[in-house]
């Protein structure tokens, strides 16, 4: 009788010290309950605002900074809350390139809005008074519906932007050209940052090609595939008396009503 309660205590110790090698462990049944998590259609971006209010100009221009991780272009908008010099008086204006009309007037100069491209943008927004991100009362974005997408083979082939005694700004020019794959028509969208050659960097201006201002009379920038055109323009602030430098930003659009 000992010697059968000896041998099943040592089975017993046995199987509680016994361990399975990893590589032969069974694969974990998942429960019924678990579920896969969708990624989202639209990947958040981020963005920021740089207002710039350079007096006596008459025109106040505010920067909007993009970061798109999404691989294709979005169409946006954004309410904004316009203050008046005394800060008595305020409007709610949305801009964007989505529901809003391109040809709208606007008390100073015309407001031209693009979609967002993948990566990094600027756009430029022209008013009586700059504003900043607190004044952003919304901002959304969606899958563009109606673009089709940034255009490829734009690109800036000369650029060269230094002061102008005789106006006193800055004036820039760029050579545009498209390659041989590049669509017959696109829309150009030229965006030039002005900054200080400190190491913070900040923004003393923003200069963006308007299209309507074209020779052709056409909103749109009509490159066929293979040419290249010429850009002159002046910025509408005076001349940094700092040191600076700048950096351009093109992009090109195609849209499927073309």
């Amino acid at each position: 009788m000992r010697r059968v309660l000896t041998c099943a205590l040592f089975g017993v110790v046995l199987s509680a010290c016994s361990v399975v090698a990893p590589e032969y462990s069974p694969t974990p049944t998942p429960t019924a309950s678990a579920t896969a998590v969708a990624k989202p259609d639209v990947l958040p971006l981020t963005y920021t605002v740089t207002p710039l209010d350079v007096r006596p100009n008459a025109v106040a221009k505010t920067g909007i900074f993009f970061t798109n991780p999404n691989t294709f272009v979005l169409d946006w908008f954004m309410t904004v809350r316009f203050r008046s010099a005394d800060g008595l008086n305020v409007t709610d204006e949305r801009i964007g390139n989505a529901g809003v009309p391109p040809d709208r007037v606007d008390a100073k100069l015309q407001n031209w809005y693009f979609p967002i491209p993948p990566g990094e943008s600027w756009t430029v927004v022209r008013y009586g008074t700059a504003f900043s991100k607190s004044d952003v009362q919304e901002f959304k974005v969606a899958r563009s519906l109606v673009t089709i997408g940034e255009v490829d083979g734009i690109r800036v082939a000369t650029q060269s932007c230094a002061g102008d005694p005789a106006v006193g700004t800055i004036g820039c020019n760029f050579a545009v050209e498209s390659g041989s794959l590049v669509p017959a028509f696109s829309k150009l969208h030229l965006v030039v940052v002005v900054r200080t050659k400190s190491l913070e960097r900040p923004v003393l201006s923003l200069l963006q090609w308007r299209p309507e201002l074209a020779t052709t009379g056409k909103p749109w920038l009509n490159l066929a595939a293979g040419d290249s055109m010429k850009i002159e323009m002046h910025d509408s602030y005076p001349t940094p008396s700092v040191p600076w430098e700048y950096q351009v930003f093109v992009h090109a659009y195609q849209y499927s009503s073309q």
